[in-house]
Formats: C-alpha cells, structure tokens, sequence
C-alpha cells in the first residue's frame, strides 16, 4: 500500500460492501423475509424496493446474481490490502508479469463495478422508478473503492 491509511480504509469499505453483498444474495435466493437484523429504513422487508430489485433482470450477469461477483470483488480486494508491501516490490521485480496481471485485474474489475453500477443506477431510477439505499451504499462503495485501487495497485 502506498500510504498507511489506505489499506485498512479498503478493508473497511470492502467489508460494509461484503455485507451488502452477504445481504442480497440472501434477499435474492429468499432468504431475508421479516429479516429484523437490518433496519427497515436499509430495506429489510420482504416486499421492499431492495427485496423487490433482485427479483429483476437487472440483479443478474450472466445468469448469476450480481451480488455473488461481489461477494468475490470484496474478498478479494481484503485479500490484496494483506499482501505485504516489499512482496509486491520483489513480485514485480522477479515476476513483473504475475504482478502486471494481478493489479490488471484488480484494476478492471474495479471498472467494471463502477460502470455497471452507473448502468444500474439507470436503471432503478428510470427503468424501475424505485430507490434502494443498499443498492446506492454499495455503487458508491464501489466508485471509492475504484479511487484507491487506482492509488494502490498502479
């Protein structure tokens, strides 16, 4: 990491953007019916905009729910904030196309969650005509997190 406080700031974020994840592949496979565990004003009821959204075309790519992607981008960024330093030094001079790949990936799918994210902010707003603030929590979780990969990986 490139400064001291950014490592533990992406596994912060990362981890709230677990959770979400957690919470809607539960919601989606109809696991969250009366869930009293998460406030209502965060969509906690079955019937709510959030519930309700992963019911629609747009909570699936490729026939997966979007959430399972996410549960692997967040674990994956923790997992990259845990890599020491001076390995990373010595991968890139030692292994300079493992490392080239490695922050390549990281760097594209941090693109990825940001410019479908937008897409899916469309589309709540103008396809759906409904909010969901988990849904906004993790895409601007996802548009930070973009920043500091950028910052940390290149």
């Amino acid at each position: 990491m490139a400064h001291p406080y950014l490592g533990p700031i992406v596994i912060l974020l990362s981890l709230v953007g677990l959770g979400d994840a957690i919470y809607f592949t539960l919601a989606y496979y109809g696991r969250v019916e009366n869930a009293r565990w998460v406030p209502e004003i965060l969509c906690a009821r079955e019937g709510s905009s959030c519930v309700t959204v992963v019911k629609t075309q747009y909570a699936r790519v490729f026939g997966w729910p979007n959430s399972l992607f996410g549960i692997v981008y967040y674990a994956a960024l923790i997992a990259w904030t845990f890599i020491p330093a001076d390995f990373l030094v010595s991968m890139t001079l030692k292994a300079a196309p493992v490392s080239f790949f490695l922050r390549f990936v990281l760097t594209a799918a941090s693109t990825v969650t940001v410019v479908l994210g937008s897409y899916l902010i469309y589309a709540l707003r103008e396809k759906l005509h409904t909010h969901c603030p988990l849904c906004y929590l993790a895409h601007g979780i996802n548009a930070v997190l973009f920043v500091l990969v950028l910052l940390t990986v290149w």
